[in-house]
């Protein structure tokens, strides 16, 4: 006798399936699950959701119980396993950049400070469970699949498990041991990732890294020629002389960071306005909005009262203040923001940024739930939604702005970015953050131009 849902032998006295906790439907039983007894284990539970009611009926037809084994399918579950294996660097990177967000955000004191280790420590937890869930899974269904290639099935099961421990090591400082199992665990995933998600084969299918490698140039390939780029359409001759544009380079922004870190740290950081300043400088001196350039005419010696007054509020409060430094910065930056070329009326409001600190901790807080439930995945699509908001309350010379990225468009950034600044330890961060401004500013521009 077979149970009807998972295909599971049964004892005859049973009335329960001890596997899956299906209530034992005596009537037909052994007739209808032994058609299907030589199918594999995921066929059988799929075919097996046709009979919920007759199998979970706890004594009230219309009330059925959802048996959450029914997701753990083939399809489903060997889809998941790359984006497992790859964990451990979304946990170094999102804690890392959502720990600097927080902390800036709710303040390094007081009550902000308490939150934000709660939070990070609940981001780590999220990790750990994820890895741990994905390798019990994946286990799952290596063992009860009687059809799959035991040798090749475990590769993405014993690579999760790489990733789980890596999870671990980085939650509690494992140091080495995080690193090495890291690197395991993210070779691995690289692999599973172009095999199983990019080339759509099964997890059992043979691995071969060479193949990955072709697997991801094409997929390159075909984001280029579907996605160009400025360069490429100015390559091309075919570019818009209207277009929006970064034509910032990495290697310029690089100087500018160490010039910075050296300064600040000589200073004991007094000399951060002056320095954020000539950042912002470079930065809008290379930003094109439908062809018109941009310039910015602040100084330090003016941010430096605002830079005193933010810190000292910030102390007051014990850090809630910090919850409105950005708004009020960004508020400094765009009054000091112009076209290049185009008469500047003496206080005549004609750059502003007007949008709202209670919008932005609103919406802050938002993006730091959605990384919190999906694990830091929907990264791309939280910054898209924030830039989104930040883009359209910049008026620039009484010309409103509007951004028209996307999330998808940030992952596939911010996918290229990160395996160069992991490859590169940290290098490539400087050309990492020019490339993401060169897609941030090829999708802004003014409203109704």
């Amino acid at each position: 006798m077979y149970c009807r849902k998972c295909g599971n032998k049964l004892e005859d006295d049973a009335l329960f399936c001890p596997e899956c906790g299906t209530k034992v439907d005596r009537e037909g039983m052994n007739q209808d699950v032994n058609s299907n007894a030589d199918a594999p284990h995921y066929q059988n539970a799929a075919s097996g959701q046709n009979n919920m009611g007759a199998g979970n009926a706890t004594g009230d037809n219309n009330n059925e119980k959802i048996n959450w084994r029914e997701y753990l399918t083939m399809e489903n579950i060997e889809r998941f396993a790359p984006i497992a294996a790859l964990l451990p660097i979304g946990m170094a990177v999102v804690v890392s950049v959502l720990g600097l967000f927080l902390f800036n955000t709710l303040g390094r004191i007081g009550f902000g400070y308490v939150i934000c280790k709660i939070l990070i420590f609940l981001l780590k937890t999220l990790f750990i469970l994820a890895a741990a869930a994905a390798t019990g899974g994946l286990v799952y269904v290596v063992v009860k699949t009687k059809n799959m290639t035991k040798v090749n099935s475990w590769i993405a099961p014993v690579a999760t498990f790489a990733a789980f421990i890596s999870c671990l090591g980085i939650a509690f400082g494992w140091g080495v041991v995080a690193w090495i199992f890291g690197v395991v665990s993210v070779v691995f995933g690289l692999e599973l990732l172009a095999r199983i998600v990019i080339a759509g084969q099964p997890m059992d299918s043979p691995v071969n890294p060479g193949g990955a490698f072709n697997t991801y140039k094409q997929y390159y390939d075909n984001y280029k020629e579907k996605y160009p780029t400025t360069k490429d359409l100015e390559k091309a001759g075919i570019v818009d002389p209207e277009n929006s544009k970064f034509d910032g380079a990495g290697i310029d922004l690089f100087g500018y960071s160490i010039l910075t870190a050296l300064v600040c740290t000589v200073t004991c950081g007094i000399a951060a306005p002056w320095m954020i300043c000539k950042i912002y400088k470079w930065r809008l001196s290379h930003t094109v909005i439908n062809g018109k350039r941009l310039t910015f005419t602040g100084s330090g010696g003016s941010l430096l009262g605002h830079w005193i007054l933010w810190e000292i509020l910030t102390v007051i409060t014990c850090g809630i203040y910090g919850l409105f430094v950005h708004v009020a910065l960004r508020k400094w930056e765009l009054q000091h923001t112009y076209i290049d070329g185009e008469p500047i009326v003496a206080n005549g409001n004609e750059s502003y940024f007007d949008g709202g600190s209670m919008a932005y901790v609103g919406y802050s807080l938002l993006g730091g739930l959605l990384l919190a439930v999906t694990c830091g995945l929907a990264y791309p699509w939280v910054m898209a939604m924030i830039q989104k908001w930040d883009t359209r309350h910049q008026v620039i010379n009484r010309r409103r702005l509007e951004f028209s990225g996307s999330g998808l468009g940030f992952l596939g950034e911010y996918l290229i970015i990160l395996i160069f600044t992991v490859i590169t330890c940290g290098i490539y961060a400087p050309w990492g953050t020019v490339r993401m401004n060169k897609y941030i500013i090829s999708h802004t521009d003014f409203v109704n131009e």
